[in-house]
């Protein structure tokens, strides 16, 4: 993500950017093998295209050119990786996939989520400042503010801040993870639906407010 304002800004080239970030991937999964590790998920990035920030600044076509670039470089490389380093389990979370079927309308019913598109902190502020030209500075005033503007109704919004989802959203990827770790484990494959995402709410009631601290169950 720290790169992405230079790409924006035109300090730095798409292709770049996707070689330089999927290259230092696979360096941390050879040092992760070499440390004897043996079973191994990397993430894809998100669809930025949907995150507040991108939307404000008007800037989602190139979000996704961004996105598309690096997920297809480091779905190649990592896949070549793998097979040359003969680990016995190693997956690529499709993060995007995920945030893209999270988004939907049946999911984020069932989240009890209304907004979609605005974030809980920081937006009224980020609003005032899209007339940054700097994509950069834009960045460093939204995260050194002391006091941010917290909305009235957290729980129903998907994105905490301009960057980053809510908490409900966060719980709703770990309990996905946790089942396709667990299926692979078991030799099986999870295939990523809506219909998952809602037996998931369900069973640990990711429309309410969690115990704090939160934990898996």
């Amino acid at each position: 993500m720290n790169a992405i304002p230079d790409i924006l800004d035109n300090k730095l080239s798409i292709g770049s950017f996707a070689k330089s970030l999927s290259d230092k991937v696979v360096s941390q999964l050879q040092m992760l093998k070499s440390a004897g590790f043996k079973n191994i998920y990397v993430a894809n990035i998100p669809p930025l295209d949907k995150i507040p920030l991108m939307i404000m600044q008007k800037q989602t076509k190139e979000a996704r050119t961004i996105v598309s670039a690096y997920n297809q470089l480091l779905l190649a490389k990592t896949d070549i990786w793998a097979k040359a380093s003969n680990i016995s389990n190693f997956a690529m979370l499709d993060m995007n996939m995920f945030l893209q079927t999270a988004l939907s309308k049946t999911v984020t019913n069932a989240l009890g989520i209304s907004d979609t598109t605005n974030s809980c902190v920081g937006g009224e502020i980020l609003e005032l400042l899209t007339g940054s030209s700097s994509w950069t500075s834009l960045l460093d005033s939204e995260f050194n503010i002391k006091e941010a503007i917290v909305c009235s109704d957290p729980q129903a919004h998907f994105f905490w801040d301009p960057l980053h989802p809510a908490d409900r959203v966060h719980r709703l990827f770990g309990y996905y993870v946790n089942v396709v770790i667990t299926e692979r484990i078991r030799g099986n494959t999870v295939t990523l639906s809506e219909d998952l995402l809602i037996q998931l709410i369900s069973k640990h009631k990711l429309n309410t407010i969690p115990p704090r601290p939160a934990s898996l169950s």
